[in-house]
């Protein structure tokens, strides 16, 4: 794949507290990536990395509010993904350098940015993700079945955990870069009574939204500790007349 490519496939977040130095670099980087969120300070960082899940973050160090080691930090504890990080700043000694390293960065720039070596910087950590992504993938294909049976005994254990009910049946497709799971007979004693009069169902099919919302981050981790690559909640299908739940993710290269 060649580099305009390679950058067209990439979500990128850049944090930047400083107005000029953000309104230069990201019209550079619109231009070349795939897509790019912009925020001034680490707390928008990452608020914009939970929404968004990107490939690559570019941040500055010192901002108001939460600096970029912080914000780095705050994002590897969340497990939601393995970004890779660059980090930009004037200030260049070696306890600073250390402490952004230990917090999880891939590459350290120093201002003012030669944008040549920021865009090879960027390429290249394209390319591992690029990489990372077709070994994924080949895994996937070869354990297929034995993955789709993991994803289904997690999911089972799970909802019964957090509502006191397991399903009676769970399938489990992958294909296509997308992961449905259909569950039947999920509903509680609680949404059972409701169901009672079916003027509630309304009510059941918007607990049962609220419910998978609340809880889409434990469920995509759920997923993605059996992957091994990074999913998406993209659609929730409820029929409370008939018990169903139908969920379907998207896979890292399709988000």
């Amino acid at each position: 794949m060649d580099t305009v490519q390679l950058l067209k496939n990439i979500k990128i977040l850049y944090v930047e507290d400083d107005e000029q130095a953000r309104e230069e670099l990201q019209d550079v980087l619109k231009r070349r990536a795939g897509k790019v969120m912009i925020a001034e300070n680490g707390k928008q960082g990452l608020e914009l990395y939970r929404d968004f899940l990107p490939d690559i973050i570019l941040a500055d160090l010192y901002m108001p509010e939460m600096d970029g080691i912080e914000m780095i930090r705050r994002i590897r504890d969340l497990k939601t993904g393995k970004p890779s990080v660059i980090i930009i700043s004037a200030v260049n000694d070696v306890d600073t350098v250390l402490s952004a390293v230990d917090a999880g960065i891939d590459k350290y720039l120093l201002k003012p940015v030669n944008l040549s070596d920021l865009l090879q910087a960027l390429t290249e950590l394209a390319q591992e993700l690029h990489t990372r992504r077709q070994a994924a993938g080949v895994a996937l294909t070869e354990n297929k079945r034995q993955l789709e049976g993991e994803i289904k005994k997690q999911f089972a254990a799970f909802i019964k955990s957090t509502t006191g009910k397991g399903p009676r049946d769970i399938d489990v497709f992958i294909h296509n870069g997308s992961i449905e799971i259909l569950a039947s007979e999920v509903l509680t004693i609680f949404e059972k009574n409701l169901l009672d009069n079916y003027q509630n169902i309304a009510i059941i099919k918007h607990i049962r939204e609220l419910f998978y919302s609340v809880k889409e981050a434990d469920i995509c981790q759920l997923i993605q500790s059996v992957l091994g690559q990074q999913v998406r909640l993209k659609e929730v299908l409820i029929n409370a007349e008939k018990d169903r739940n139908k969920l379907i993710f998207t896979m890292d290269q399709d988000v």
